[in-house]
């Protein structure tokens, strides 16, 4: 009868610890596969994001102008007398009935941050500061949007309330050559608008939510320079 051989334990334990060690290598490849991936996918997300702020911010600025341009407009025809009306400048003309009616919103650049929060990939992004600012923003934008209805609401009263005075008016540079659709005011049609009361209670609702938008205007600036300035220290950190 053969004698049994001896089992190689010092073997099979080395193989075994070969094993583990394979397989917790594999584990680590493919974690650090992963996180390098979403590293990457962060740092792709972060230059986006930083181009969609700045791109906003100039926007915003384009806006705020306007609104600013419609408000000084507004006050010019409110404290001008009858006389300097009727004798106006007829580009005066066309920018005070634009202020009459302003009603330029914001239109922020969000397609990569409606992206990463529609795809579940905003928990890439791992510093909390920039996600405060990021939740902020969105917040901001809401309640803008609201205001943004009444500012636009309030505009068309003021075009129906001058229809009792012949409006609503041709107002742009680009003119309708030939079709002739919309009639021009002139010094007197504004003296006519400012002498009637209820057109003048019109146009200082609207001037009001003008106003009141101009104010929540102001507050998305402040976000957006934060967070800009965010985006560009994180951005030269990687």
């Amino acid at each position: 009868m053969a004698e049994p051989r001896p089992i190689p334990w010092e073997t099979i334990a080395v193989e075994a610890v070969a094993i583990v060690l394979s397989i917790l290598l594999a584990f680590a490849i493919d974690a650090w596969w992963t996180e390098k991936q979403e590293s990457e996918v962060e740092h792709a997300a972060l230059r986006a994001l930083h181009s969609d702020f700045v791109a906003s911010r100039e926007q915003l600025e384009v806006v705020h102008r306007s609104l600013e341009d419609g408000r000084s407009n507004f006050a010019r025809f409110q404290s001008a007398t009858t006389d300097e009306l009727i004798e106006i400048d007829p580009d005066a003309i066309r920018w005070i009935l634009s202020g009459l009616v302003k009603n330029h919103t914001f239109d922020p650049l969000t397609a990569t941050l409606d992206a990463l929060a529609n795809d579940g990939r905003l928990g890439l992004i791992s510093d909390p500061q920039l996600l405060g600012h990021l939740s902020k923003w969105r917040r901001e934008l809401d309640n803008i949007e609201d205001i943004s209805f009444e500012l636009r609401a309030e505009s068309v009263l003021v075009r129906r309330a001058m229809q009792k005075h012949g409006g609503p008016f041709f107002r742009w540079r680009r003119s309708l050559d030939g079709l002739n659709v919309l009639p021009r005011a002139s010094g007197q049609t504004l003296a006519n608008l400012r002498q009637d009361k209820d057109f003048m209670g019109t146009a200082r609702s609207h001037q009001y939510a003008l106003s009141i938008y101009l104010v929540e205007l102001q507050k998305l600036a402040e976000t957006l320079d934060s967070t800009v300035e965010l985006l560009h220290q994180i951005t030269a950190q990687r």
